[in-house]
């Protein structure tokens, strides 16, 4: 079936609302991915943005549970040529479709599932294996579409729990209900003396600021220089060198959120100014 040049329009338009909502530090980071990936990209964190949303913005489980299986069944489908969705017509129509691992958009789900109704871990090191796995199909299927041999094994633990952390904290801030902070860690709860429901209800508190900046804090220690991401020296790391360059500004923004309420977290990951630009040019174009 051939697709008008205003529908492709419309449907990239479309893309570029859904990411607008959720990460528009995506419009950095695109400037630096190779050529023949920038408009595979588009679509793919289209996609992310919109299970980002299912999991932030819905207060009922069962409803958002349902529309993370409608999405499931559209990106899995084997026919995805018969989708009218504008961002599923837009991954068949860039060539991403083509490229994008089916397990890896399997384990995007899960790791949605588990948002969605995952029980809190326990402490840190059970906080930072969910935040590896959050970020890890991302990774994956970001890699998918470089024509370079990348795999998740070449980069840094520590960045990938980093970046994933980023992820929760971006769909809590932006999340309803009492919910919405259900990552924390049992401990940390029980050593600040903060209920769960109180980083919602009272997030300018001392207690509460303290608790969520000693997490933000354990992930910027962990997370280190985006330029250490990749395990072995030798590698050419140009081919994803916006993955660098994502990773920085994700990095900027936990040191900004070190820096003010929990009440304000949403509208500063959100920001962009030139300072931000500057950043992740330096990052991407730094030599490895």
């Amino acid at each position: 079936m051939t697709i008008p040049d205003s529908e492709h329009n419309n449907d990239r338009m479309f893309c570029w609302e859904q990411v607008s909502r959720t990460n528009r530090l995506f419009r950095i980071s695109r400037v630096f991915a190779p050529r023949n990936c920038a408009e595979k990209l588009l679509p793919l964190y289209a996609l992310f943005s919109v299970i980002e949303q299912i999991c932030s913005s819905q207060t009922d489980v069962e409803v958002a549970a349902s529309k993370l299986n409608w999405w499931r069944n559209e990106c899995l489908h084997q026919n995805l040529d018969a989708s009218q969705h504008p961002l599923v017509r837009e991954l068949v129509r860039t060539g991403a479709a083509d490229n994008l691992p089916a397990a890896s958009i399997a384990a995007l789900f899960e790791g949605a599932d588990h948002r969605l109704s995952g029980s809190a871990p326990t402490d840190m090191d059970l906080l930072r294996r969910n935040c590896i796995e959050i970020y890890r199909p991302q990774l994956e299927l970001e890699l998918s579409l470089i024509e370079y041999p990348l795999a998740v094994s070449d980069f840094n633990p520590d960045l990938m729990a980093r970046n994933g952390l980023f992820q929760l904290l971006r769909e809590s801030s932006r999340g309803r209900g009492q919910g919405s902070f259900w990552w924390v860690p049992h401990n940390s709860l029980a050593r600040h003396g903060v209920s769960r429901e109180e980083i919602t209800r009272n997030p300018k508190s001392p207690a509460v600021s303290d608790l969520m900046k000693s997490l933000i804090a354990d992930g910027v220690s962990r997370g280190g220089d985006p330029h250490h991401s990749f395990g072995t020296a030798t590698l050419d790391y140009s081919p994803a060198r916006h993955v660098f360059a994502i990773s920085a500004l994700y990095s900027r923004k936990l040191h900004r959120l070190l820096r003010t309420t929990t009440d304000r977290f949403a509208g500063e990951m959100m920001l962009l100014n030139p300072a931000d630009l500057l950043a992740a040019w330096k990052h991407a174009r730094r030599p490895g």
